[in-house]
C-alpha cells in the first residue's frame, strides 16, 4: 500500500508545480479582462480559476486575489452560472479559502465576507453560516464605512429570521456611525433597512421609511450602486405595500420603477418578475402572468437560487394554476414550496405565507378536514415562532397578518368584472 500512496503524493506535487506555472498568468488575464465573463456559460472557467487560485494562493499578491474574488462574486450574483455548473459548494469553499488567505496577508476582507454571505443566501437565506459570515465582517471592519456596510447587512439578515429587535439594535449603532464625515451616503440604505424591520408589524411606518429612502437617495442613485440598490428595493416594498392596500396599478408602476434602478443582481430581478406576476395572476391576463412567472423561474435558476425566493415563487405558481382551473397541480406546487421553506433555518414566516396560499387551494378543492388541520398547524407555528419570542410586537403583527390573510382567502373576482390590468414593464410578453 505504500507505493500507491507515494505515487499519489508525487502526482499531487506535479499538479501543484503545473498550477504554479499556469494559474497566476491566467488569473491576471481574467481580472484584466472581466468583460469576457458576461456570459453565464463562461462561469465554469472562472470557477476553475478560483480553484486554481486556492492551489497557488501563496504565490498571488493579495490585491490580485481580491480582484479575482470581486470578479467572481460580481459574475455569480449578477450574471449567473451555466445550467451545466453544479459545483456551487466547491466554489463556496474556494472563495472562503481565498478570503482567509487575503486576511492572513493583512489586507481588508469585510466587503468580501459580505459578498460571500450574499452568495450563501442563494442556498439558505436564514441559516447560521450566513449570519456567521456577516458577524465576522462586522468584527474585521477597519473603518466606519466598512462597519456601517456590515451592520446594515446584519440588520437585514436578522429581519429575514424575524429578529426585529436585533435588526434595530444593529441600526442603532449605524445611526451613530453615520454622523461621521461621509456618513450621509448610507442614509438611504439605513432608512430602507429600518423600514424592513417594521414591514410586518406596522406597514404605514415601514412605508414612511421606504419613502424617506427614495427621497434621500434618488439624487445619489446614479453615482452610487449601494444607494441605487436601496432606492430600488424601497420602491419594490412600496409596491408591495400598495398591492396589499388594493392599489394594484400603482404597485405595478412602483415595481417597474424600482427594476429600472436595480443593480442587475439576478435575485432582485427574479423577485421583480415574481411580484409583478403575483398581481397579474389575480388582476391581469394569464398570458402576461405566465410570462413573468416563467421569467422569474428562469432568473432564479440562472442565479442558482435555492432558498426562500424559490419557495415564494412556488406559491405564486400555485395561484396561477388555481386561476387556470388546475387545482390538483396548484396543491402539489404549493405543498412542494412549503417543504422547501421548512428546510430554511428561520423560514417560518415564509412557511406561514405559503400555508395561507395552501389553505386557499384546499378551500377551492372543498377539502374542509385538510383545511382545518392546516389551520391548526399554522396557528402552532405562528405562536411558537412569532408570539412566544416577541409577545407585545406580535399582537400588532397578528392584526396585520389577519387582514392580509382575509384578503388572500377572499375569492378572486378574476377579470370578468373589470378590464384586466396592463403590465407597464414594457416587455413584449
Amino acid at each position: 500500500m505504500a507505493e500507491p500512496a507515494a505515487g499519489l503524493g508525487a502526482w499531487r506535487r506535479a499538479l501543484e508545480e503545473e498550477g504554479r506555472a499556469v494559474y497566476p498568468g491566467r488569473i491576471a488575464d481574467a481580472v484584466a479582462h472581466p468583460e469576457r465573463y458576461t456570459d453565464p456559460d463562461r462561469f465554469p472557467r472562472l470557477a476553475a480559476l478560483v480553484s486554481g487560485a486556492v492551489l497557488v494562493r501563496g504565490d498571488l499578491a493579495p490585491e490580485t486575489t481580491r480582484e479575482l474574488l470581486g470578479l467572481a462574486f460580481d459574475v455569480v450574483l449578477t450574471v449567473g452560472t451555466s445550467s451545466r455548473f453544479r459545483e456551487h459548494e466547491d466554489f463556496g469553499r474556494g472563495v472562503l479559502a481565498l478570503i482567509d488567505a487575503v486576511e492572513e496577508a493583512g489586507a481588508p476582507v469585510s466587503g468580501l465576507l459580505l459578498s460571500a454571505a450574499r452568495f450563501h443566501a442563494l442556498f439558505a437565506n436564514g441559516d447560521r453560516f450566513r449570519r456567521d459570515l456577516i458577524v465576522r465582517a462586522v468584527a474585521v471592519s477597519r473603518d466606519s464605512d466598512e462597519r456601517v456596510a456590515a451592520l446594515l447587512t446584519m440588520s437585514r439578515s436578522r429581519t429575514d429570521v424575524s429578529d426585529y429587535e436585533g435588526a434595530r439594535a444593529a441600526l442603532d449603532e449605524c445611526a451613530g456611525l453615520m454622523e461621521t464625515p461621509g456618513g450621509a451616503r448610507w442614509v438611504a440604505e439605513y432608512e430602507h433597512s429600518l423600514g424592513l424591520t417594521y414591514y410586518y408589524a406596522d406597514p404605514p411606518r415601514a412605508a414612511h421609511h421606504f419613502e424617506r429612502s427614495v427621497a434621500l437617495g434618488r439624487d445619489r442613485a446614479a453615482a452610487d450602486a449601494a444607494v441605487r440598490h436601496a432606492v430600488a428595493s424601497s420602491l419594490h416594498f412600496l409596491g408591495r405595500h400598495a398591492a396589499e392596500r388594493g392599489e394594484h396599478g400603482r404597485a405595478l408602476r412602483l415595481y417597474t420603477e424600482g427594476e429600472a434602478l436595480s443593480d442587475g443582481r439576478l435575485t432582485a430581478q427574479g423577485f421583480f418578475h415574481q411580484r409583478v406576476a403575483e398581481i397579474l395572476v389575480a388582476h391581469g391576463t394569464t398570458r402576461e402572468a405566465r410570462y413573468h412567472l416563467t421569467r422569474s423561474q428562469q432568473t432564479f435558476e440562472q442565479a442558482a437560487q435555492r432558498s426562500s425566493a424559490l419557495a415564494l415563487l412556488g406559491g405564486t405558481w400555485a395561484e396561477f394554476y388555481l386561476r387556470t382551473g388546475d387545482g390538483g397541480r396548484a396543491l402539489r406546487v404549493v405543498s412542494d414550496a412549503v417543504e422547501l421553506s421548512r428546510r430554511e433555518e428561520g423560514g417560518a414566516r415564509i412557511e406561514l405565507v405559503l400555508q395561507a396560499k395552501r389553505l386557499r387551494v384546499l378551500i377551492r378543492l372543498r377539502r374542509p378536514a385538510a383545511a382545518a388541520a392546516l389551520l391548526c398547524r399554522a396557528a402552532r407555528l405562528y405562536l411558537r415562532t412569532e408570539v412566544e419570542r416577541r409577545p407585545l410586537p406580535a399582537l400588532r403583527q397578528t392584526l396585520v397578518v389577519a387582514r392580509q390573510a382575509v384578503r388572500m382567502l377572499r375569492p378572486s373576482s378574476g377579470t370578468a368584472a373589470a378590464r384586466p390590468l396592463d403590465c407597464p414593464c414594457g416587455a413584449a410578453h
